[in-house]
């Protein structure tokens, strides 16, 4: 073999053994990096800004929510801003524009009664139960009811398009049969009330919360047969852009005759 040749091929060989070298050489010398997963668990930065170490699950939920969140305050205030910058400096040509009612306009809706579905399984033994039927849009024609102004419905519930005090009211028509022989209520526990309530819920807060109820004892009835209970309920509520506004009641199947019954909020 020419000797060029295997001067060429002994200094390729040597380069390659200076190269192995010198890395086994830096991986011996770095510091350990900290383990980040370990028998399904992770670490992430906590809210503190130091490392947290949990279950995979619980440290991803946590730590999305937490992130998610902060995201949406942030662009709900820039939005905010935003239009309110915006409604400040074109307020006298927008004024030209609309008639002085366009900002009089103020979210509210009334919904109507209407007949109940079959209760579910998740709602046994549940102290209150929603009514997840209202008469809702073109429904609500040659109806008192109405929705206006960016108020939408959502499974029985109405979603709140802006933050704001609003006046919440709900009416219903409470319909129990009895023993003839008595007159006493057909309910296992007597001692549980009749009750009516309204409540919101936002998917940030994860959690509902009753806004306003009436309660009322179980009676013997004067006819013997059944026991009518006409429940109104209302009351001012500071609620935030997503809320969601619906009526519970403690026995579903008391809302027999649902035409009278309402429900509904607006914008003060």
């Amino acid at each position: 073999m020419d000797m060029r040749i295997k001067y060429a091929v002994m200094t390729v060989l040597l380069s390659v053994v200076v190269c192995l070298a010198a890395v086994l050489a830096l991986v011996w010398t770095m510091p350990d990096l900290p383990t980040t997963v370990i028998n399904d668990q992770i670490c992430l930065p906590s809210e503190y800004g130091t490392l947290r170490c949990d279950t995979t699950a619980d440290l991803l939920h946590d730590y999305l929510e937490r992130t998610i969140s902060t995201k949406y305050e942030e662009i709900k205030t820039e939005d905010e801003q935003r239009q309110q910058k915006y409604l400040e400096k074109n307020r006298a040509r927008l004024n030209g524009i609309y008639d002085k009612s366009f900002w009089e306009m103020k979210p509210a809706a009334k919904l109507t009664g209407k007949e109940q579905p079959d209760a579910r399984k998740s709602d046994e033994g549940a102290e209150m139960t929603p009514v997840r039927e209202w008469r809702h849009g073109r429904e609500l024609y040659d109806t008192s009811g109405f929705e206006r102004y960016g108020i939408r419905y959502r499974n029985g519930r109405l979603v709140v398009p802006v933050d704001g005090t609003y006046f919440v009211y709900s009416f219903v028509d409470l319909f129990e049969q009895c023993d003839p022989s008595n007159g006493k209520p057909n309910v296992k526990d007597t001692s549980k009330p009749i009750k009516h309530g309204i409540y919101k819920f936002n998917i940030l807060d994860e959690e509902e919360n009753e806004i306003t109820s009436s309660v009322q004892p179980h009676q013997i009835s004067s006819n013997r047969y059944f026991n009518s209970y006409g429940s109104y309920v209302s009351s001012l509520a500071n609620l935030k852009a997503g809320d969601e506004i619906s009526v519970k009641v403690s026995n579903i199947t008391y809302l027999k005759y649902t035409r009278e019954n309402y429900f509904g909020l607006n914008l003060i």
